[in-house]
């Protein structure tokens, strides 16, 4: 079996499975950002790479750190700081876990460019001190010729986020690729579902991904 996960040039896992290859449909790239102060109390990871865009390491000790989910959380714990994140990843789940009773709270949400500011106007709209920083933005590449062929021969394909997907239908997809499509949140199955094609969730951390997807075609 031949799978291709086209998670960006970060990645989420190392895969030891054999029968995976990992084919990357963007790039990211850190930009400029300024932070107002340096008195917040929590601050929110939202991707792995506003983690590794996120210059100013030194502002995270003694602070409340969360992550959007699990990729994001052991990527922090790569960094040496522990994160609290939602047991499914996505802006609903993690808003359910912030504190919500006490005023002293500021909170710093890093994302990316495009990234969703959910979490932001949540706690805006509840009255919480936040600002949100982009620290990098996702760059798709200059042509995918090089890369359509794999995607020919693919039995089976992972996203790991929705821009990933839709490239993929936008440069790549075409009638002869038959692989079958994976997601690794609802929010992917349901862009890929409204686009108008069928895809499966597959749990990214599971033991074996590569025999969950086998067992699941």
């Amino acid at each position: 079996m031949n799978i291709i996960d086209t998670s960006s040039n970060i990645k989420l896992r190392e895969h030891k499975e054999e029968l995976i290859r990992n084919i990357p449909l963007f790039e990211t790239v850190g930009i400029e950002y300024s932070l107002s102060s340096s008195d917040y109390t929590d601050v929110i990871f939202q991707s792995i790479p506003s983690v590794k865009f996120f210059i100013e390491k030194e502002q995270l000790i003694d602070k409340n750190i969360y992550s959007m989910g699990p990729s994001t959380k052991n990527f922090l714990s790569q960094k040496n700081f522990d994160s609290i994140c939602p047991d499914t990843p996505g802006s609903e789940e993690l808003i359910k876990i912030l504190p919500s009773k006490s005023d002293d709270n500021k909170f710093l949400i890093v994302k990316g460019a495009d990234g969703l500011s959910e979490v932001f106007d949540h706690l805006s709209k509840n009255n919480k001190k936040v600002e949100e920083i982009s620290c990098y933005k996702r760059v798709k590449f200059k042509s995918y010729d090089d890369i359509k062929e794999s995607f020919l021969k693919a039995d089976a394909v992972i996203f790991s986020s929705t821009f990933g997907a839709q490239i993929f239908f936008e440069e790549i997809y075409s009638s002869d690729v038959k692989a079958k499509l994976f997601g690794i949140s609802n929010r992917i199955i349901n862009y890929i579902s409204d686009i108008g094609y069928e895809s499966k969730f597959i749990d990214y951390f599971t033991n074996d991904i590569a025999e969950s997807i086998k067992n699941s075609i």
